[in-house]
């Protein structure tokens, strides 16, 4: 009955370690996310801190650095947001522990009571008659065999209940060291949230002080805005030009290809021709690559190596002039100076263009879709040359007093947000 005792104490001994050792391996893995993104989201900081110093240096105050203090303001909040669920993930962590550390000394003092009771036992025998007697006062030779068998568990079990206290007592330690470490943790991360706060509150300071400072300049702002719309204006028809280029091509190929069939099977070529369609139809290859690159989407490399978005997609209110809407047909990202610029997918380079105010465009095309990178002061590409992801296409070049890049992505004639598609950084 003992022996059965035991078997399921080590039993569960050894479900409770496998439990915890299984919500450690979940806690990991939730604190390796949540470790990742603040290390994202500090490198960031870092990009967004370089851009405003090189402003500095420069001495200019212009939009492109009110967008960057505006995107590191948010990155600090971003960050301080993380501390908060750091902490609530620790508050959790603390929690398990001491639920399990409360759990081992209930079987620590669980197995030290039954560890007393085995000696006490042992003890009241040992008074009445030790190993020898006991065993050569049996009746009989199977009496004699049972008797050793059974001294020979004892003596195994108690052996066993001493490792298991042992292993229980480890456990414990390690539970209270654990548990020590996190409490150290929350101190240092509150420490760093009152830092992190006075940063932000500073931030904001500078913000307005710029904001206030260059809303004196609304004259020149308002021309910028209308020079940056007709630019805009006429990189859209450009892309728009190019994809009804393809198509008006995927058309004529299709009706010469109709045409040929229809006189080699001597029928009349006009029944058998379609109507132009208003998307590219595409070949096999040209398929196999739009598909590729629709699959794509959250894992398209980003078209600098290092940088950060300074405007993103859509309609949004003008960083400086209050009631002033602005629309990005993609993001801009700004980067270092002279920084590399690559294809973020294989594909075609279609066009390449100058646009007053853009720089610089190239075109590419992946089977239907198209990415478009302007603002390039050189460009490494040529027209109908295939190129490869990462492949170098040309280099950033400077709007508004800073390094930037507008990236856009297009389906067709649709656009795309392309923070969506690229990794996240």
């Amino acid at each position: 009955m003992k022996r059965v005792t035991y078997f399921f104490l080590t039993c569960f001994l050894f479900c409770l370690l496998i439990n915890q050792q299984a919500f450690a391996q979940r806690t990991r893995k939730t604190r390796a996310q949540l470790e990742n993104e603040k290390k994202r989201n500090l490198e960031k900081i870092a990009e967004t801190k370089k851009a405003l110093e090189s402003a500095r240096a420069k001495k200019e105050l212009t939009v492109g650095n009110i967008k960057a203090i505006k995107e590191q303001i948010n990155s600090q909040e971003e960050q301080i947001g993380l501390m908060e669920q750091d902490m609530e993930l620790i508050d959790v962590e603390m929690k398990d522990i001491v639920a399990a550390k409360d759990n081992l000394e209930d079987k620590l003092q669980q197995l030290q009571q039954e560890y007393a009771a085995m000696l006490y036992s042992a003890s009241k025998d040992s008074g009445k008659l030790n190993k020898l007697s006991f065993l050569f006062s049996s009746s009989s030779f199977n009496q004699l065999l049972m008797r050793y068998k059974y001294l020979q568990q004892y003596t195994e079990n108690r052996k066993a209940q001493v490792v298991q206290m042992n292993k229980v007592a480890a456990l414990l330690r390690e539970r209270q060291t654990n548990l020590e470490g996190k409490k150290s943790d929350k101190k240092r991360l509150i420490t760093a949230k009152v830092v992190e706060t006075k940063n932000l509150e500073q931030l904001k300071t500078q913000q307005t002080q710029m904001v206030g400072e260059l809303s004196k300049k609304e004259k020149d702002l308002r021309r910028e805005i209308e020079a940056t719309n007709r630019s805009v204006t006429k990189l859209d028809n450009l892309i728009t030009n190019i994809v009804a280029r393809e198509i008006a091509k995927k058309n004529k190929e299709r009706e010469l290809k109709q045409d040929k069939e229809a006189k080699l099977a001597k029928t009349n070529p006009a029944k058998a021709k379609r109507p132009n369609k208003a998307i590219i139809e595409l070949d096999a290859e040209e398929t196999t690559l739009g598909r590729s690159f629709g699959a794509s989407r959250a894992r398209l490399p980003w078209p600098v190596q290092r940088g950060f978005i300074s405007d993103r997609f859509g309609v949004k209110e003008h960083p400086v002039l209050h009631g002033v809407l602005i629309n990005n047909n993609g993001i801009d990202i700004q980067t270092p100076s002279n920084a590399t610029v690559r294809a973020v997918y294989n594909g075609v380079v279609k066009d390449i263009t100058e646009i007053p105010g853009l720089g610089r465009v190239v075109a590419v095309q992946h089977g239907d879709y198209f990415t478009v990178y302007a603002n390039l002061n050189q460009v490494f590409a040529s027209v109908g040359q295939k190129i490869n992801a990462k492949e170098t296409i040309g280099t950033a070049g400077s709007s508004g007093g800073t390094t930037e890049i507008n990236f856009q992505i297009w389906h067709n004639t649709e656009r795309l947000n392309p923070e969506k598609w690229l990794v996240p950084r």
